[in-house]
């Protein structure tokens, strides 16, 4: 089952990984326009994903990549958190819908303690 998660887990993190550098200018819009170098910041956070998604397969430092990933995961929450105040769409030109935004900030959770799981030591 371990497998799974951690299969579905880097699958998510390397897709939303490339997304940063397909669809660059949206996520840059969910970066508050108060933080400098907004474009740099998706397009390094976006690597920083992909690689996540390759230590997840690592053994080694399994625990240590659980809790970076925790972390990052807990880092990235508050441009959720402005997307959804700010109601920014997923996709330009068209509105959001805040039910969406606002129910999946829960799902940040899970990711986080997903990513705590998987970094446990097998025994």
């Amino acid at each position: 089952m371990k497998v799974f998660f951690r299969t579905l887990y880097s699958i998510i993190l390397f897709g939303a990984g490339i997304l940063h550098f397909a669809r660059e200018r949206g996520f840059r819009r969910i970066v508050p326009k108060v933080i400098p170098f907004r474009r740099s910041i998706v397009l390094i956070t976006g690597i920083v994903e992909m690689i996540f998604s390759v230590l997840l397969w690592v053994k080694k430092g399994q625990q240590l990549t659980g809790k970076f990933l925790a972390l990052f995961m807990m880092a990235v929450f508050p441009a959720n958190v402005y997307m959804a105040v700010k109601r920014i769409s997923f996709r330009p030109g068209k509105p959001a819908n805040p039910w969406i935004l606002w129910l999946r900030l829960p799902l940040q959770f899970p990711l986080v303690v997903g990513a705590l799981k998987l970094g446990r030591k097998e025994g």
